[in-house]
């Protein structure tokens, strides 16, 4: 009798163990098999238009080492929330091991190793193609002069964007059918919005909102320009993702098209530059004031945020700074570089010079370095002895 309780035990274990590994082979299989498909999506997305994906990654990366990461980083990966908390180490540590997405790319094509990049895969997956409203498409450099006369700003002595995206919606996007709701019998203009970079995650995915707006010194609400020259100092520029084939610190531009609404509108002239005029018949710009008829002021105050629907992303882009020593021109010659540089960096320059002093003074007194620079002397006298005979 007491061995019985003892070899049904056993057999009880053995047929567990059975089944728990059943179950574990497949879930295993079921993980993979996801991974898969995972890995189908994000390759067709990055094959498709590699450049928008990068930005699109960049501008999240950007958001997540934000110290304002709670109200940048928005929507956030719900794989990194346990139990009701953002886990912020983990994902920073994710997206510190993401190589250069051409490389991904690369990694994609071999099925074996997925589960190796499971996290890399899920996370890539979330950002790229499970937030699939709105998708970006790059547009050629030859058309970014007609992207920008939209807002007549083709003309204006400013600088041009290295980049251009468009804001694409699908069909069944509710938020585009409310603005062309709301757009008809109305004339649309476009206008541009600067921001922080860390902020263009959000704005992509939620639109612009007056809460992400700091400057409120003519009033609540989201601040507009038709003027590129207007809005580009508040496109505070920022570092993005350092493997990103457009650049490690970026800046951009919001290109709107807002619906010329006069109670939500806070507008200082006549609206002059169109946009596509689908929505309205008429095409003359009503004056809602006569006394501000002539006045060439070009900034507004949206206080209704659904009146405006972000069209198109302006990226300036440019690589970190590396520590080079520049020459300037002068009479076609190139001088001073190492001076210009070190006269731009006077802190540095400061610090360099007195820790050059503190080595010079400990090497004075440090006898092993006296006894090294006698060797030294008596070698070379020696050896320019033997070259004079």
């Amino acid at each position: 009798m007491d061995g019985e309780p003892e070899a049904l035990f056993d057999t009880a274990t053995n047929c567990n163990l059975g089944c728990g590994s059943e179950t574990l082979s497949d879930i295993n299989q079921a993980k993979l098999d996801s991974l898969e498909k995972k890995a189908v999506h994000l390759r067709l997305v990055l094959e498709k238009d590699f450049k928008a994906a990068d930005i699109k990654w960049s501008l999240f990366v950007s958001a997540a080492f934000s110290f304002r990461y709670e109200s940048c980083l928005r929507p956030f990966p719900p794989a990194f929330i346990k139990n009701g908390i953002k886990d912020m180490d983990e994902l920073l540590s994710v997206i510190t091991d993401i190589p250069a997405l051409d490389l991904v790319l690369q990694q994609l094509d071999n099925l074996d190793n997925l589960s190796i990049i499971s996290g890399i895969i899920d996370l890539l997956f979330y950002v790229l193609v499970r937030l699939k409203e709105p998708t970006l498409k790059t547009i050629p450099q030859e058309v970014h002069e007609s992207i920008l006369s939209y807002a007549n700003a083709s003309a204006q002595n400013t600088p041009k964007p290295q980049y251009v995206f468009q804001v694409c919606y699908s069909n069944k996007s509710a938020a585009e059918a409310k603005w062309k709701e709301l757009a008809r019998n109305h004339n649309t203009f476009y206008a541009f919005h600067g921001n922080r970079l860390e902020n263009f995650y959000t704005i992509m995915n939620f639109g612009l909102q007056q809460q992400m707006n700091k400057n409120t010194l003519m009033g609540n609400g989201v601040y507009l320009s038709t003027d590129l020259n207007t809005s580009l100092p508040y496109s505070h520029g920022g570092f993005g993702w350092g493997a990103s084939c457009i650049g490690g610190h970026l800046s951009c531009i919001a290109m709107c098209e807002v619906i010329d609404a006069p109670e939500g509108i806070n507008y200082q002239k006549p609206i002059s530059n169109e946009g596509d005029g689908v929505y309205t018949d008429d095409k003359n710009q009503l004056v809602s004031d006569p006394a501000l008829e002539g006045q060439n002021l070009s900034q507004y105050i949206v206080t209704n945020c659904d009146l405006v629907r972000l069209r198109y992303l302006l990226v300036y882009a440019k690589q970190p700074a590396s520590m080079r020593f520049p020459t300037t021109s002068v009479n076609g010659r190139n001088v001073g570089g190492l001076r210009q540089w070190l006269s731009r960096h006077k802190l540095f320059s400061i610090l360099l010079g007195y820790g050059l002093m503190l080595a010079t003074i400990g090497f004075a007194n440090n006898q092993p370095v006296h006894y090294y620079y006698k060797m030294f002397l008596k070698k070379l006298d020696i050896a320019y002895s033997s070259v004079k005979i």
